[in-house]
């Protein structure tokens, strides 16, 4: 006989234990900082304008002036555990919803943000006030009662209240008509001025890393036993618009110190202001309908490019993404751990913002959310690394959207719309940026110590942003907004990358429907390739004459060979061959060929007129840039036939081909020392110094003695009567040479040094030329010349690596 199962289907019901607390409490939020985090994000929500955090008396206040709670809300919503009236949308919109940004969203929607509490002291006091005329309602918490016993239930662990007519605080803090005050007692942690000092960093890189406030919303940090300390490690006053010194930190002063170096007053950090003038970054965010893309690439305050396109991330319409994201380079790496007082490494990278607030761990030390270092590690040198990087991403939206992890340490969840968030970053941020990073910055080493853009003026560098701007014009679906036309342009028709540069800008003007910029190129190229016909030209005429001479001292041989066997008179003979006799004495290979250089740059300078000369003929007027180029051209070849000259009398190198591979810091000296003081203006003295440099490279031996040539006669017109060069070794691979004058300096007309080595700039009656043509030269070179304004004459400095 079977037994009939007990069929009472009447209902059952969990039973929570007191232990609920630690679980969402300690054990859920397991770091102080966080802690604090979740607090403020509470003051957020309820519409606070300011927030104060207050250490005063071994307790923590978290003071703001949001809304407060009426009785009704503590009971039905603070006390609710885990209940959230921002997540089911019954949060009340009132008067207090108004006076701050429409685009605040809430923070926190989780309900269990009030448990941070039990993560810093064991006593809790919350007071908090809804309107003026109302009582202050307070709660107290004793977190240590919910741990007794696991056995007793969470719901009958009690929670006093009171009333009273007003906040009670420490004299210290000041008033407070509405809103809600967390007093937390009994401490977990010490609070040393380190750890303030700390959570200030913290705070900063949470709330408002990239600016003075968050949606109107500011926090300040208060610790009154530390403020002497403040004033003798923050330089202690400052000026302000009047005679009066007071704190940093005080709202009268007109300099901010160094956030690191003070535990008082407001969270702000400046310092991403500062990077933008001194390295490369990329903005990217969706237009106001959230149906384009926007994307605008600076480069140390130039802007380089802007770009449209459509947004294919349908999931992330609507949710305000914004992304800031800077190329550290050596020049910010030293400002910001210089401003910050730590380096950027520990700092963070790539921070990641929902709601205004920041989402742990994204962005810390050591934590490759992105796969940035993971993809570095497979190519040295190519690709950027989270060193390398720091950023911000926004977004807005709710937690069905984007949501976070309860444990407040793990990210964002993985949904749709975090994969295409993660897309459009890599994509539209991270990788364009680092294209233009490795193309521009990269290739040029002299360039990462740079504060400025005058590295990004020379051919070989506006060639590669050209390319760069170009490719994305041509892109299928991307339309150019604006570009550099400082950066992206034509270069000198000398420039080995002239050609290149070229295909890039018609590709480019072709897009854009720049008609301007397409005759300009055609006007270039004509000039590229008369320039090209006639150094051509120059050439067959040197070698024919060079094989004329040759032909001329075989028959001379000849014809002495023939004499002697024919018994003429030997007087006779040498008179007809004295020159052939002299011509051997000085070393007759290296004096023909020096002469056949000459002819060379002869033969372009009278092929260059020529060509001038026969397009006036045909009624073609030369625009301004064609004579300036034509003009530059003469004086380059110019230059080239004085500076052979110069080695047909003196020289200790055999010049057999156009370039030649020696010791090129040797090769200064020698000709500074040799050849440079014979044709040098009268009472300047040259002195050469090399402190055991050595660089085995090819160059041209002619342009550097132009380079030299230009260095001596500005200073010679600047009436010196002194020029020095200095060389040393900067590097197993690159040189620093150092040129001292004592002459005038530079005019005190001249505002931004960085412009005398553009073409044609000059405020004598000089052609403007000479620093030019030394820029272009190290240009080829690969090597960068910087002016020092701070040296009485003149003082350059001029870094070449080897190849």
């Amino acid at each position: 006989m079977s037994k009939e199962l007990a069929t009472d289907n009447a209902p059952m019901h969990f039973k929570i234990s007191s232990g609920l607390k630690r679980v969402l409490g300690r054990d859920l939020i397991t770091d102080e900082f966080v802690a604090i985090f979740e607090l403020v994000k509470n003051s957020f929500d309820a519409s606070a304008l300011n927030t104060d955090i207050v250490f005063i008396n071994n307790s923590i206040f978290i003071i703001d002036d949001g809304k407060g709670m009426t009785l009704s809300d503590i009971k039905d919503k603070w006390l609710f555990v885990a209940y959230s009236a921002k997540k089911d949308g019954t949060e009340d919109s009132d008067e207090y919803r108004n006076r701050i940004s429409s685009r605040r969203s809430y923070a926190g929607s989780k309900g269990v943000g009030r448990f941070s509490c039990d993560r810093l002291g064991s006593k809790l006091t919350l007071q908090t006030r809804r309107t003026n005329d109302g009582p202050v309602e307070v709660v107290d918490v004793d977190w240590t009662l919910f741990e007794q016993s696991a056995q007793a239930e969470f719901d009958q662990v009690p929670v006093l209240h009171s009333r009273a007519n007003n906040f009670s605080l420490p004299p210290s803090i000041g008033a407070l008509s509405t809103g809600t005050v967390l007093e937390i007692s009994d401490l977990r942690e010490f609070w040393p001025r380190e750890k303030l000092l700390k959570l200030r960093s913290a705070l900063a890189k949470i709330i408002n890393p990239f600016g003075d406030s968050t949606d109107g919303f500011t926090v300040k940090l208060w610790a009154p036993h530390e403020l002497e300390t403040d004033a003798e490690s923050d330089l202690d006053l400052v000026k302000t618009d009047g005679s009066d010194l007071v704190p940093s930190y005080s709202e009268e002063a007109t300099e901010i110190k160094p956030a690191h170096q003070k535990v008082n007053g407001p969270i702000s950090n400046f310092i991403f202001d500062t990077l933008r003038g001194k390295t490369t970054s990329i903005d990217v965010r969706l237009s106001d309908d959230g149906h384009s893309i926007l994307t605008s690439l600076t480069d140390r305050g130039e802007l380089i490019y802007e770009i449209r396109q459509d947004n294919k991330y349908k999931l992330l319409t609507g949710s305000g993404f914004n992304c800031s994201l800077f190329y550290l380079n050596r020049s910010a790496k030293h400002t910001f751990a210089q401003r910050m007082g730590v380096n950027s490494v520990s700092f963070g990278s790539i921070f990641l913002f929902k709601n205004g607030f920041r989402i742990f761990p994204i962005g810390e030390k050591g934590t490759d959310t992105f796969g940035i270092d993971r993809r570095k590690a497979q190519g040295y040198n190519r690709f950027l690394g989270t060193r390398d990087l720091i950023g911000r991403i926004d977004i807005y939206g709710s937690d069905e959207i984007f949501r976070e992890s309860t444990s407040r340490d793990q990210g964002l969840i993985d949904t749709p719309a975090y994969h295409e968030l993660m897309e459009c970053f890599d994509e539209n941020c991270f990788r364009r940026l680092e294209r233009y990073v490795v193309g521009v910055n990269w290739k040029d080493p002299h360039d990462l110590d740079r504060e400025d853009t005058a590295r990004l003026k020379g051919d070989s560098a506006s060639a590669r942003i050209a390319a760069i701007v170009s490719q994305l014009a041509g892109t299928d679906g991307v339309e150019l907004v604006r570009y550099s036309k400082d950066l992206v342009r034509i270069l000198n028709e000398r420039s080995d990358d002239f050609s290149d540069s070229i295909t890039s800008l018609r590709l480019l003007a072709e897009k854009s429907g720049d008609a301007r910029l397409l005759d300009e190129i055609t006007a270039a190229n004509d000039r590229f390739v008369n320039l090209q016909r006639a150094e051509q030209a120059a050439r067959e005429a040197a070698d024919r004459e060079r094989l004329a001479r040759r032909d001329a001292e075989r028959i001379a041989l000849e014809a002495r060979t023939q004499a002697e066997k024919l018994g003429f008179s030997l007087e006779e003979e040498k008179k007809r061959s004295l020159f052939l006799t002299s011509l051997t004495s000085l070393d007759q290979e290296t004096v023909e060929i020096l002469h056949h250089q000459i002819i060379i740059h002869a033969a372009a300078i009278n092929e260059i007129l020529g060509m001038q000369f026969d397009r006036l003929r045909d009624g073609i007027t030369p625009s301004r840039d064609d004579l300036l180029s034509f003009l530059e051209n003469i004086s380059f070849q110019n230059r080239k036939v004085l500076s052979t000259a110069r080695f047909a009398t003196k020289a200790n190198f055999r010049l057999d081909s156009e370039q030649i591979e020696v010791d090129l810091a040797a090769y200064i000296v020698d000709y500074l020392t040799t050849i440079a003081p014979i044709f040098a203006d009268s009472g300047i003295s040259i002195d050469a110094r090399n402190s055991d440099a050595s660089l085995m490279r090819r160059f041209k031996p002619i342009e550097v003695s132009i380079l030299l040539d230009n260095l001596i006669s500005n200073a010679s017109r600047a009436q010196a009567s002194d020029i020095s060069f200095d060389i040393r070794q900067a590097s197993s691979s690159e040189i620093e040479i150092t040129v001292k004058d004592n002459g005038n300096g530079l005019d005190p007309r001249i505002t931004d040094p960085s412009r005398i080595f553009e073409k044609g700039f000059t405020t004598s009656t000089g052609s403007g030329l000479g620093l030019y043509h030394i820029s272009q030269i190290l240009d080829d070179l690969g090597g960068s010349i910087a002016f020092d304004p701070s040296r009485s004459g003149a003082q350059f400095t001029i870094r070449i690596k080897g190849r």
